[in-house]
């Protein structure tokens, strides 16, 4: 769950934002936890997450009920507002914020990559590799039209992306602009996830294809047992169910009944908590 190191094709102007959205998205994921068992061939899935995504008159409303939380995407505000409506609770991450939290641990990681280098670890490789790799992402890429499916490669992390095509051109934009803020943002709250350069370069190649994701599969190593897979689920318009919780969260906004905490309160109260 980004910072402004390289131009995306897909940063869209604030203005399209509502013309481009003025019918609604739907956008529902989940997200599996892949476990490969060589000796025995067997493959186990856990599912890590659910959420749903609402795109909605300039406005992106991402809701994972589990934890009965909203983060609302706020481009004209440039800003996040985040909500926890079981804990009463309600804080703000402005990009510049984010910007300046993502550049701080850019360079805390490659201080930390300096010193384990010489740490002697017999594990210092694979970190240094995986780490050298998010900051600074690069892939072979391949895009197969007949079949839309996106394959980008590198020694450390494999992309395999089934795409389709999508009757709105701005909506791709406007889903992929969005992908790319909340990638850093899931950054800041969690500091302990991947880095999400290699996710926007994903995001960028998407966006050159004019394509959505339906299915995206990663395996972090070649000769890992674990990958995962978001599934993503792409609805034209919203339903009135839908709309009725967009008011209930805008209302919940506006009415001074949350407790307002600085970004970083909120971590400890809510995400430290939770670990």
């Amino acid at each position: 769950m980004m910072y402004a190191i390289r131009v995306f094709t897909c940063l869209f102007v604030v203005n399209g934002l509502s013309s481009a959205l003025a019918q609604g998205l739907r956008v529902e994921a989940q997200v599996y936890r892949i476990d490969r068992d060589s000796a025995n061939g067997r493959v186990a899935e856990t599912r890590l997450s659910n959420s749903v995504t609402f795109f909605h008159s300039g406005r992106v409303y991402d809701y994972v009920e589990s934890a009965d939380e909203v983060i609302i995407f706020e481009p004209t505000a440039r800003r996040f507002t985040i909500l926890n409506t079981a804990r009463e609770l309600i804080t703000t991450a402005d990009f510049d914020e984010i910007k300046h939290l993502m550049k701080f641990r850019r360079a805390e990681s490659k201080r930390y990559l300096q010193e384990f280098r010489g740490s002697g670890s017999p594990d210092a490789d694979k970190v240094v590799r995986s780490l050298e790799f998010q900051l600074d992402p690069k892939f072979d890429t391949k895009f197969d039209s007949a079949i839309g499916l996106l394959t980008m490669i590198s020694p450390t992390w494999k992309y395999r992306v089934q795409t389709h095509a999508w009757q709105d051109a701005d909506q791709v934009k406007v889903y992929l602009t969005y992908a790319d803020w909340i990638s850093q943002l899931n950054y800041v709250l969690d500091p302990a996830s991947m880095f999400p350069e290699p996710r926007m370069l994903l995001n960028s190649k998407l966006c050159e294809l004019n394509r959505i994701p339906t299915t995206v599969s990663l395996d972090l190593e070649a000769d890992e047992s674990v990958g995962l897979r978001a599934e993503h689920k792409f609805i034209k318009n919203l339903t009135d169910d839908d709309q009725h919780l967009i008011q209930a969260w805008d209302s919940a906004v506006g009415g001074g009944s949350l407790r307002k905490l600085s970004l970083r309160s909120y971590q400890e109260a809510v995400l430290v908590s939770q670990r």
